[in-house]
């Protein structure tokens, strides 16, 4: 016995509710999946406000970065973002940078037990408390101490541990920051072209 044939309308009622069914066995199957995960956190951008001192100036900086990033473990990240910072003089040995600071315990006052002094490269490890970065991370700063600093202090809360990884140096030896004479060079000649524009704006067409 043949079943008798479905009109369009029954047909498309059949279609959809069948279409319902599927889409509720899927989200009954992906929901046990989903539980328990948290959504990504977002970080904050590193800025010149996030480590301050009377006589610092903040040139570069680089993160945040999730994680503890402050360990032979990521050595090799480390040497990769110090390059982006323009510095390569690192060997890639935790044991061998200029200080470190351990157990800061969420403390807004670094002092690595020397004097910071010309270009310097700090990293700083928070934790994921309360007025952190957003999550664990860690972020990477050139920093021009001038004559000479004992402590820098740490805007964001949460801080754990600090790398000094060198200080003393010269700006010449860090490529992406450019010594004061190089920004006016560029600043005049920015503003011989600016000029030499305007002027020819100046000069009226010839038919």
């Amino acid at each position: 016995m043949n079943a008798p044939l479905l009109g369009a309308g029954e047909s498309t009622v059949r279609i959809r509710g069948l279409a319902a069914i599927a889409a509720i066995a899927v989200s009954t199957i992906a929901a046990p999946a989903m539980a328990g995960k948290k959504p990504p956190v977002s970080l904050a951008s590193c800025g010149p406000t996030d480590i301050t001192a009377s006589t610092v100036t903040m040139l570069a900086c680089n993160g945040f970065d999730a994680g503890n990033l402050l360990n032979q473990a990521n050595a090799g990240a480390d040497q990769a973002i110090l390059q982006s910072l323009g510095y390569s003089g690192w060997d890639g040995k935790i044991k061998d940078v200029a200080a470190s600071a351990d157990k800061l315990g969420g403390t807004h006052t670094l002092n690595f037990g020397i004097q910071l002094t010309g270009i310097s490269i700090v990293g700083v490890h928070y934790g994921g408390g309360k007025g952190s970065p957003g999550a664990e991370s860690t972020a990477f700063y050139v920093l021009d101490a001038a004559q000479g600093i004992n402590q820098l202090h740490l805007t964001y809360n949460a801080s754990s541990n600090a790398v000094l990884f060198v200080t003393g140096l010269p700006r010449h030896d860090v490529g992406s920051v450019p010594e004061p004479a190089s920004w006016a060079m560029m600043l005049a000649g920015f503003g011989l072209i600016g000029g030499q524009l305007r002027r020819r704006r100046r000069i009226p067409a010839i038919a």
